[in-house]
């Protein structure tokens, strides 16, 4: 019986050491992964718009069908209107979902004329997209590391100029 026990206590023993990686214990402060930066305004906003917020895709937007929540990773809090230039982190800031290390395709500031928030891809307009190295053909890649927060992914909204709507839109 005591033999039983001391068998018992060594398995469990063994099991919570070998299997105990820190446990349930929170990742050093700054070990999130996530972006930041900054979304600059020029031109006049339109009086129509009823929420901005910046948004991010997994996949590219190649087709009416790619605009699901499924793809949909990231929904910021909303950007006020009006804005000029908006700072923002990831991690500060997320009315959807904090975002996972990974590579994402379609990083966006969209708005949308209605005032509750909609799925509904003919409900939003893309006022500005992310480019990596000033390539304004195509839309930046976002690869975000493990335990990483990525800086400068800055993205300039020109009501003047906007950027080609992905599929759907109006």
């Amino acid at each position: 019986m005591i033999r039983n026990r001391l068998l018992k206590f060594f398995i469990i023993s063994i099991l919570f050491f070998s299997g105990c990686d820190k446990g349930i214990s929170p990742e050093p402060e700054g070990a999130q992964a996530g972006f930041s930066g900054t979304i600059f305004f020029t031109g006049a906003w339109p009086d129509s718009i009823a929420r901005t917020h910046l948004v991010v895709f997994k996949d590219p937007l190649d087709s009416v069908s790619d605009f699901n929540p499924f793809n949909l990773r990231f929904v910021s809090l909303e950007i006020p209107y009006g804005s000029t230039i908006f700072n923002y982190r990831s991690l500060d800031s997320s009315s959807f979902s904090s975002i996972a290390a990974g590579n994402y395709a379609y990083i966006a500031v969209a708005q949308s004329k209605t005032p509750d928030l909609s799925l509904n891809r003919v409900d939003w307009l893309v006022a500005g997209v992310y480019y990596s190295d000033n390539d304004t053909t195509k839309p930046g890649i976002l690869i975000i590391p493990e335990n990483t927060l990525i800086t400068g992914i800055n993205i300039l909204v020109d009501f003047n100029n906007p950027p080609p709507q992905p599929p759907g839109g109006n």
